[in-house]
């Protein structure tokens, strides 16, 4: 499906009609994103321990609860190969991001709000250290774990481009920075 930039109030009902449309002439459409491709097999590299299974969810679980279940649909480990220690995925996200672009600056924060609502999983990479030493932070620390969840969130937000406001993450940064800086003096 091609769209000719036709004028820029065209754009508009254009983007909101794909970002509905799910059936075309008998057959199921979805953007490459949402296409839910299964990553090709890789064998864990030598080194690499990953979170047991069951610590995995149990991690998972209390990610969910930490966030709310208004903030993130689902949270998961992720079998994904990938470098960050957590990615959000959202269904349609190339057209849920334009779509979101378009809103008034007076309603940007509640279209983010609305839209993003029960559309963003959270997927952990259980072979990273962060993840893998917030399993046992949690236990030990938790006011700093959920400072940490948190910030990780917002991180994989901003990696997706679904951050409408960075600057709210100001006070949770300043917070961990005093944390990791608590009885560190020379």
């Amino acid at each position: 499906l091609h769209l000719q930039q036709g004028g820029s109030s065209g754009i508009n009902a254009e983007y909101g009609v794909l970002f509905r449309l799910e059936n075309y002439k008998d057959r199921k459409l979805c953007t490459a994103e949402g296409a839910n491709v299964k990553p090709i097999e890789k064998p864990d590299e030598p080194g690499q321990e990953k979170l047991e299974k069951q610590e995995g969810n149990r991690l998972a679980t209390w990610f969910r609860d930490t966030l709310g279940r208004e903030t993130v649909k689902e949270v998961k480990m992720s079998d994904r190969q990938h470098s960050q220690p957590a990615v959000v995925t959202v269904e349609n996200l190339t057209t849920l991001r334009r779509y979101l672009e378009m809103a008034p600056p007076e309603q940007k924060a509640e279209s983010y709000k609305y839209l993003l609502h029960n559309n963003v999983v959270l997927e952990l990479n259980p072979v990273h250290p962060i993840i893998k030493q917030l399993s046992s932070l949690r236990d030990s620390n938790p006011e700093v774990a959920e400072l940490v969840a948190g910030q990780l969130f917002d991180n994989a937000l901003m990696n997706a481009d679904l951050v409408h406001d960075p600057r709210r993450m100001v006070g949770r940064i300043n917070k961990l920075l005093t944390a990791v800086t608590k009885g560190k003096e020379e």
